[in-house]
């Protein structure tokens, strides 16, 4: 700021200076203007006088002179005297003497010659016939150059102490001037001498002082307006250029020194200003950014650019809407970056291009993505937790469904036991010896089927917390072996078996894979019914994106209000049927352990059951990929 002022002072001082030349120049322009004036103003006099006298002259010749009285200043010419009637007397006796055109001026020239403020002359000539009349040096220096074709010689001079201008003019030789000078030679026609005219400059030279006064006090005036405004236009431009210094002081610390990357685009692309802070962001240097404006577009992020671009037509139509982009710096790093923009104006409401500004949330983006992460986390334990719960409240409910069932079906051996007992005790006393050995066989039943319900009740409570890691299954290999375990049951019952070949292989607990197989393939050989030809069938076939492995049979089939029930604790369709009724259960158990679903299908009674179950058990190694992958 402080150079700006003193360049502002230097021009005031250097333009003071033009303006007081500028004045001066021209006052002496005026002061020149004003001498030259006297001059010419004294030259038309001159000139006039002369013109005035040569008329005088011309009007004395066409009349030949005049007859004037004689007096002591007007004697007789003795230059006329060869004129017979150069003298004449008036009837009255009056004496008159004939004056020609010269002794006329010659006299008129005598009576001026005692005023100093008048226009004086003087004829003379080279060859003058009055001694008078002779030139001096400048008259006789005018008057060979009026032989020479001259008809005019002016110049101002000192005469008598007094500056005057002196003209002279020749005097051409008429017919009226033979009369004199014919005996000298002349004709008329030739240049016979001249007349020298004297006009005072001092009067005038008065007045042109005056008018160069008056000049030199408009000239100041002038010059001290001139002065002023200068003077105070250097203080206005001053005072304008420290606000200007301000404004430009605020922009530039608003602008500059902002986090933000800052810029304005004018409509042909180029960059009218770009804030420092691009090169912090960027890598880039704003400068950069002024010599290839494609640099913009070139370091957004490829998968980004489309949107971006959509985004910069939409903002020239003054529909741009904030957008997050990334962008690629030098270094090869990635930011993400916040852009808004809108079109801007000029004061007459024409468009001047756009103002963008970008901001750097990357860090903010990091802590979006960790919060989400977190967020994923947070309603994935939300979730597991909820089917821990459903989980929980569906054992709860079955665990207190096992202790009802547990509670009535020992009852019933229990109760069974204790009354043949009891009738052992009455016959034994009442020595009825034979009914002892039915007793006792029916006390060793019940106390069989005890025994055989708390083995399932073992079996199921062990399922869940004794299991064998998961290994790859060939479901061919393992179907087959349930079937050499079965092959006596299904030979006494003639059941057919139909394995389709090339089941796939499975991840699961082996052992009790294999036990869901032989609890179905025994439950399917168990509820037959009176089928002629009982026939059991293994197979798989796609679901929705999953595999159904399927045990048929074509025996007694469920109605549809018991296809739920079947798979309840000690539930038996057909309760003389053998077992304890806890396989279903069993098997469902352990189909949920490993991810899986147990259901039957059936058309109604007499037309089959299809038992299907899937398993969701995956490679524990996939698992640990996919745990590796998203952590990384």
């Amino acid at each position: 700021m402080i150079k700006q002022k003193h360049r502002i002072r230097s021009f005031a001082l250097l333009l003071a200076g033009f303006w007081t030349i500028a004045i001066a120049i021209s006052y002496a322009w005026l002061y020149h203007h004003e001498m030259d004036s006297v001059v010419e103003v004294a030259r038309a006099e001159a000139r006039a006088s002369f013109n005035k006298d040569a008329l005088f002259r011309r009007w004395g010749n066409r009349h030949g002179g005049v007859y004037v009285p004689v007096t002591e200043a007007t004697l007789p010419n003795p230059y006329l005297a060869h004129i017979a009637e150069r003298d004449i007397t008036t009837p009255s006796g009056r004496r008159l003497t004939l004056v020609n055109p010269a002794y006329m001026m010659r006299q008129v020239f005598e009576l001026a010659d005692g005023h100093g403020d008048q226009i004086r002359g003087h004829i003379t000539s080279l060859k003058p016939l009055r001694p008078e009349n002779t030139p001096d040096p400048w008259e006789a220096k005018a008057l060979r150059q009026f032989e020479n074709g001259v008809q005019e010689v002016s110049e101002v001079q000192n005469v008598g102490g007094h500056e005057q201008l002196r003209l002279m003019r020749p005097f051409i030789t008429e017919e009226g001037c033979l009369k004199c000078h014919a005996v000298q030679g002349y004709k008329a026609g030739d240049v016979r001498g001249g007349v020298s005219v004297l006009v005072p400059l001092e009067n005038k030279a008065e007045y042109a002082k005056s008018a160069v006064v008056a000049g030199l006090l408009s000239y100041g005036v002038l010059w001290i307006f001139g002065m002023g405004l200068i003077l105070v236009g250097a203080r206005v431009v001053t005072r304008n250029l420290s606000i200007l210094e301000e404004s430009e002081e605020r922009y530039r610390t608003v602008a500059n020194y902002t986090a933000d990357w800052e810029y304005w685009q004018g409509l042909d692309g180029s960059f009218k200003y770009i804030s420092p802070s691009c090169k912090e962001i960027s890598d880039y240097s704003h400068d950069e950014f002024h010599d290839d404006p494609a640099l913009i577009k070139r370091i957004v992020h490829p998968d980004d650019l489309a949107a971006f671009d959509n985004h910069f037509h939409a903002a020239r139509n003054g529909k741009g809407e904030p957008i997050d982009f990334r962008i690629v710096r030098r270094d090869g790093e990635v930011r993400w970056i916040s852009h808004i923009c809108q079109i801007v104006y000029t004061s007459e409401g024409a468009e001047n291009g756009i103002r963008a500004s970008n901001r750097d949330i990357t860090d903010r983006k990091k802590v979006e993505a960790a919060v989400k992460e977190q967020a994923a986390l947070l309603e994935n334990e939300v979730r597991e937790r909820m089917v821990r719960e459903v989980e929980l409240e569906a054992k709860n409910a079955e665990l207190e469904r096992f202790t009802y069932t547990v509670s009535h079906d020992l009852k019933s051996p229990l109760i069974t036991i204790k009354g043949f007992a009891g009738a052992v005790l009455k016959d034994f006393e009442a020595g009825k010896l034979t009914r002892l050995d039915s007793d006792v066989k029916r006390i060793m039943g019940a106390a069989d089927k005890m025994a055989a319900l708390l083995s399932d009740l073992l079996e199921l409570s062990r399922i869940g917390r004794i299991m064998n890691p998961p290994s790859q299954i060939d479901l061919n290999l393992l179907a087959q072996e349930v079937l050499g375990q079965l092959s006596g049951p299904l030979a006494q019952g003639g059941v057919e078996v139909v394995l389709q070949p090339g089941l796939p292989a499975v991840w699961g607990d082996a052992p009790r894979i294999a036990e869901v197989l032989q609890n179905l393939v025994e439950n399917a050989v168990k509820y037959m019914g009176d089928q002629l030809q009982p026939l059991v069938e293994i197979g798989v076939r796609e679901g929705e994106g999953e595999q159904v492995f399927w045990v048929r049979d074509n025996g007694m089939g469920i109605a549809e209000p018991y296809r739920e029930t079947v798979f309840g604790l000690f539930n038996k369709l057909d309760p003389h049927s053998e077992g304890t009724g806890i396989g279903l259960a069993l098997a469902r158990r352990i189909v949920e352990l490993h991810d899986g679903r147990l259901w039957v299908e059936s058309e109604g009674p007499g037309l089959g059951s299809t038992f299907c179950f899937t398993l969701g058990a995956k490679n524990p190694a996939d698992n640990d990929n996919a745990t590796k992958g998203g952590t990384t």
